[in-house]
């Protein structure tokens, strides 16, 4: 079972409703929130108990859209190389791999300590020594992650049409829209 979760903070949600295009894309260009993925029950990124108070759930920030805008690039990238590693944005040293093998998806948290270079990466050698940590060896589906992204892009989209559609004619959205809209 491959899941995605986020929540947009409440704040910004009342922020994000009153906002202009311009103001949006000087100041924000993000949205920010909680995020996980889930792969077979197993958390990939910690995601706050719904009873947290706000302000100790923004302990939890994360960039939603950037997590989209790198699921969708691996998304490609499997389709093109059946392998893709993807950097957690906040370290240097936790990956999310990616195996691709016919119709599943291996899925592995990986610690390896690299600082600079691309937050996707498609040279399987370059994790060879890395060491497995959380979520090990998981096998999901491939149309399970693919209906998955593609659901919770849409659901994206969606919410933020809802609060406020002008934000969404902003560049930063161009990738994801692009995604929905192709499938």
């Amino acid at each position: 079972m491959f899941e995605i979760k986020y929540e947009i903070f409440d704040d910004d949600i009342l922020e994000l409703r009153a906002i202009d295009l311009q103001t949006f894309n000087k100041e924000y260009n993000q949205i920010f929130g909680c995020f996980t993925i889930i792969v077979n029950g197993i958390e990939y990124l910690s995601y706050p108990s719904p009873e947290m108070r706000l302000e100790t759930k923004r302990i939890y920030s994360e960039l939603i859209l950037t997590h989209f805008d790198f699921l969708i690039d691996v998304y490609y990238q499997l389709q093109k190389n059946n392998y893709a590693a993807l950097k957690y944005i906040e370290n240097h040293c936790t990956w999310l791999e990616f195996i691709q093998e016919g119709n599943e998806l291996v899925v592995s948290q990986l610690n390896l300590e690299i600082h600079e270079g691309p937050l996707i990466r498609t040279d399987r050698e370059l994790f060879i020594n890395a060491i497995k940590e959380e979520i090990i060896n998981e096998t999901i589906q491939w149309g399970d992650f693919e209906k998955e992204l593609i659901s919770k892009t849409k659901e994206f989209i969606k919410t933020l049409q809802e609060l406020n559609k002008n934000i969404l004619t902003s560049n930063c959205f161009t990738k994801i829209r692009l995604f929905a809209l192709e499938r």
